[in-house]
């Protein structure tokens, strides 16, 4: 075989070797694929031994701590063994907590892990889809949790509207510890509940109620007779006792309330809001009234303006008292009272007997006072008519006089009008006289002025006959044609130039109105 038969011969073997190797060991051994949803874990198994506390380092046999994705990965089986690892997805609204089964010891002191610590860690999963090495890292499961049907999962902090949370801290947080001063509002939130629980409480006014409640019980009357009442419960309601003896109680509702900022220290010094009412407004309430009234009696507290002033000093005492200790107590309200029944009976009787008396003494003021009154109305009707008769005569001798002046006043302008009509006639027969003579020297003053006007006119035309002779052209019609016929000798024709312009000479002197002299 020659050289190149040699040459071939190895490029054969090699090119088939190539694809043995990529084409059936890698595609067909080799490789491996990962779905969506899934992590590929490799062990490594060749190296030195590692610990089983902790993650494979290179060169070194165990489990590798980072995961291949979903894909086509080639992966050599004589150096690593694989295992599909299903994705852990925490759904909306959910939480998870995770264990580290590998890395150093906690210190003491603590329980909370970082990511190098053995131990339920700090870092909580959040909504979301999440690689976890099953090796290193498995979800944290609660008891309760487990109980509560729960899987591996659980529900984010959820404060409602009207409450806020109040943070306290299991473990310090950069120099925090204890309850903090921020609480959280109304919304959802994603905290770890190894680290800080949350305590949910609510916000604004609320209503507390103490009421009495009741037994029947036989008691005898004023009058020996026996009969059944309801008698307070001891120990129900607000009790305390009277200034005379007797035990008083009372039903009472107090209307109090913790802002956002006071619930930090409602929760550090009292826990909840029912210790606190246990522990402060009930004492308290129970305190205050005993106080207040201590100095008042069964009949102070049934009859007058005493419940309102009692009801007042409470509310007053309670809000003093609310201010030291972060509460705001809004009013107490005494709904109702109940006193002894055999005192509460004997006072009411004694209050009717007076009322009573009182509408006696109500009903005979009435009666005396309506006597009064038709005398009254007698009495007046008797100076009406009196009156009547007295503005009678009045009248009548006013309404005589009234006539007796206007006579006078008649007979007076009677006498002014005949002297004012004759000076009226003197006036007229004088304005008569005077028209007269002012007519005569009107018409003889114009009839001067016209003679006087055609004297000057005719002076203007150069004399009596011009003057004619334009007073005759002023009259000639504007449309007066005149023809000329022959007719012979000695006629108008012939003597026609002589006497054409001597008649020019004339017209010209019959100007228009409006051309005509003007007068002097």
């Amino acid at each position: 075989m020659d050289k190149k038969n040699i040459v071939l011969a190895l490029g054969a073997v090699v090119a088939i070797g190539i694809f043995a190797y990529e084409g059936l060991w890698r595609w067909g051994i080799e490789r491996t694929f990962v779905p969506q949803h899934s992590s590929l874990q490799l062990t490594r198994l060749t190296g030195n031994a590692s610990s089983k506390d902790s993650y494979a380092k290179a060169g070194e046999q165990g489990v590798v701590e980072q995961l291949l994705g979903p894909g086509r990965h080639f992966v050599p089986p004589w150096e690593y063994q694989t295992r599909l690892v299903e994705d852990f997805e925490v759904p909306a609204g959910q939480i998870a907590l995770v264990r580290n089964n590998v890395g150093k010891d906690l210190p003491e002191g603590r329980f909370l892990a970082n990511s190098d610590e053995k131990g339920t860690q700090k870092q909580i999963l959040t909504p979301g889809v999440w690689r976890l090495n099953t090796f290193g890292q498995t979800p944290y499961i609660e008891p309760a949790q487990t109980a509560a049907g729960f899987k591996d999962t659980q529900p984010m902090i959820c404060v409602p509207p009207g409450y806020v949370g109040v943070q306290t801290l299991a473990e310090p947080i950069n120099g925090e510890k204890g309850i903090l001063p921020r609480v959280l509002q109304a919304g959802y939130y994603a905290i770890n509940p190894e680290q800080i629980k949350v305590t949910i409480i609510g916000i604004g006014y609320d209503v507390f109620d103490l009421h009495a409640t009741y037994d029947d019980v036989r008691i005898k009357d004023k009058d020996g007779n026996m009969h059944t009442v309801k008698r307070p419960r001891e120990g129900t309601g607000v009790s305390f006792p009277l200034a005379d003896g007797k035990q008083m109680y009372l039903d009472i509702t107090v209307v109090w309330g913790i802002f956002p900022e006071d619930a930090p220290r409602i929760v550090g010094e009292y826990g909840t809001l029912q210790m606190l009412e246990e522990k402060i407004i009930v004492p308290e309430v129970l305190s205050i009234c005993k106080n207040a009234g201590s100095d008042l009696t069964t009949q102070m507290f049934i009859s007058g303006a005493t419940r309102d002033k009692f009801q007042e000093s409470v509310t007053a005492h309670l809000q003093k008292i609310g201010k030291e200790k972060g509460i705001h107590f809004l009013i107490a309200l005494v709904r109702g009272f109940h006193p002894d029944p055999e005192i509460a009976e004997t006072i009411q009787a004694k209050m009717i007997a007076e009322e009573e008396m009182i509408t006696l003494n109500t009903e005979r003021d009435r009666d005396t006072v309506a006597a009064e009154l038709e005398a009254a109305k007698r009495k007046v009707q008797t100076a009406i008519t009196d009156f009547d008769a007295e503005t009678e005569d009045l009248a009548a001798a006013e309404r005589e006089e009234g006539m007796k002046q206007a006579a006078t006043v008649k007979a007076e302008a009677d006498r002014k009008v005949a002297t004012l009509e004759r000076q009226a006639a003197e006036v007229n027969a004088q304005a008569t006289k005077t028209g007269g003579k002012a007519d005569a020297d009107v018409i003889e003053m114009t009839s001067k002025a016209e003679a006087e006007l055609l004297k000057l006119m005719v002076n203007a035309y150069g004399g009596a006959e011009n003057f004619n002779l334009v007073t005759f052209a002023k009259a000639l019609p504007e449309d007066l044609r005149v023809e000329y016929h022959y007719a012979g000798p000695g006629t108008l024709w012939t003597d026609m130039q002589h006497n054409l312009q001597e008649t020019a000479a004339k017209k010209i002197l019959a100007l228009p109105e409006n051309n005509s002299p003007k007068e002097p």
